[in-house]
């Protein structure tokens, strides 16, 4: 019988150097005294996503190797820890600059979320959560904690806020705090999805005798180094992300602090902790597009139907195509608004909810697009890691606010002069005056497709110009 023969795809690439764009809008970037070792850092760490990091992902994915509960806690696979680890020891985290971290981000979420890329989200979030509005003891006591690549789960921050009853709507959630007479907090309700439960995490509850929601902190330990009494349910059966653990879980009487004022909490969640995550959330959406490409086009070549590779055939070829363009466009938008977060511009309170929208949607399309290229072989979870990102994939449209949430935002932040016009001001004007005359006139029922304009508005003028940086 003939020997099976594997496809590899990227793995056993480096997945930074094989990108020439990224490589070219990180590099001009820089500042002159670090671009080299930046670049050599960079360099090193898509070596690692395509070597070490990935054979150690799809390892921790096996149906024997998912999360498990024992006892209060999860305990996951050795490789799963050991993937974390490595990645968290080459630098994801503040005070390493955002775009740099990012990049790094993009590159990892090539191998999938890969139980790595969501906790991450959710640290980097609580790290800026405490920067901003944590107590002096409270970063004092957490933040050494949330860089530790060496405690049992790194990467270990959560997020508790979903109720079954509130979905994404958080005021309609029932978790009551309780303030103790040492300004503690005791909490009581059920959270139905929490994200990677590890050694602390964020919450909310609304305050004895108010409507308000508070945002907490809670930890697996209390300061006492006992356990804290929130009870470990069940472990979500996720159709993708499932590398790491999502939970349901009951506060009973549980230990919590809070975290800013208890009035300001959903602001705060809004303004740190979530933006934080799509940020993240357009990192992973590119990140799974550039690898549905790089799959797509290393099968075009090495498929051969009637005696020449499937990428010669014209409507193959025009669907490679397609698939590049999609992709630069969206990585010029995504590393336009690395910048223009990390510059603080006014743009990016358009830029980062548009993004969730547009690159996410962009990702689940490019995922497609190379599985009908695979064939048969597409739906083949041992042949290609297509079929978990394209599950990874719907699940970055899902996470941190639905299509018609996102847009909401997007729309009052264009309402916002500033806002508008340093997002319009990337635009040529024939394009921006078009993009004008539509966000001037529409129902509410088509928010979600006028984000879609502008996005598309955007990746075509990027396109147009081949530059996503000024100057």
């Amino acid at each position: 019988m003939a020997e099976k023969e594997e496809f590899k795809g990227a793995v056993g690439t480096n997945y930074f150097e094989t990108d020439p764009l990224v490589r070219g809008l990180v590099c001009g970037a820089l500042p002159d005294d670090r671009r080299e070792t930046v670049m050599e850092e960079l360099s090193a760490f898509g070596a690692a996503c395509g070597g070490e990091l990935a054979s150690l992902i799809t390892t921790a994915h096996r149906d024997e190797n998912k999360p498990k509960i024992d006892g209060n806690r999860v305990v996951y696979c050795a490789e799963q820890v050991q993937a974390r680890r490595k990645a968290m020891d080459l630098g994801l985290l503040p005070p390493v600059p955002l775009v740099e971290r990012m990049t790094k981000a993009y590159l990892l979420n090539q191998n999938g979320e890969g139980g790595i890329t969501c906790p991450l989200a959710m640290t980097d979030g609580l790290v800026a959560l405490l920067e901003s509005h944590g107590s002096a003891d409270q970063k004092k006591r957490y933040l050494p904690l949330l860089r530790d690549s060496s405690v049992d789960t790194p990467l270990t921050a959560g997020q508790f806020v979903t109720e079954k009853q509130g979905g994404s709507n958080v005021s309609e959630n029932e978790t009551r705090a309780v303030q103790q007479a040492d300004g503690s907090w005791r909490l009581t309700g059920l959270k139905w999805f929490c994200s990677n439960p590890g050694d602390l995490w964020v919450t909310t509850a609304k305050p004895e005798g108010s409507e308000i929601v508070g945002l907490f902190l809670v930890p697996r330990l209390k300061p006492d180094g006992s356990p804290n009494t929130h009870k470990l349910l069940d472990l979500k059966n996720l159709s993708g992300t499932y590398g790491k653990a999502t939970a349901e879980i009951e506060y009973e009487g549980t230990y919590a602090e809070s975290i800013g004022r208890p009035s300001h909490g959903l602001a705060i969640l809004l303004g740190s902790v979530l933006k934080t995550s799509r940020i993240h959330v357009a990192a992973a959406s590119l990140g799974f597009g550039r690898r549905a490409l790089v799959e797509a086009t290393t099968w075009g070549r090495e498929r051969i139907v009637l005696k020449r590779p499937i990428h010669d055939i014209p409507h193959v070829r025009s669907k490679l195509d397609a698939m590049k363009d999609r992709q630069e466009g969206a990585t010029m938008a995504v590393f336009r608004m690395f910048f223009a977060v990390e510059a603080k511009d006014p743009s990016a309170d358009v830029l980062i909810p548009l993004l969730k929208i547009g690159v996410s949607r962009d990702a689940s399309r490019q995922v497609r697009d190379a599985r009908l290229l695979f064939a048969g072989n597409a739906v083949d979870r041992d042949f290609s890691i297509l079929p978990r990102l394209s599950e990874d994939a719907l699940i970055q449209e899902i996470w941190e606010g639905t299509h018609p949430i996102l847009a909401g935002q997007a729309l009052k932040a264009l309402r916002r002069q500033r806002s508008r016009d340093a997002f319009l001001a990337i635009l040529p004007d024939a394009i921006a005056d078009l993009l004008s005359d539509r966000l001037g006139d529409f129902s509410d029922d088509e928010s979600v497709s006028v984000c879609i304009h502008a996005y598309e508005s955007l990746k075509t003028s990027l396109l147009r110009s081949r530059e996503s940086i000024p100057g």
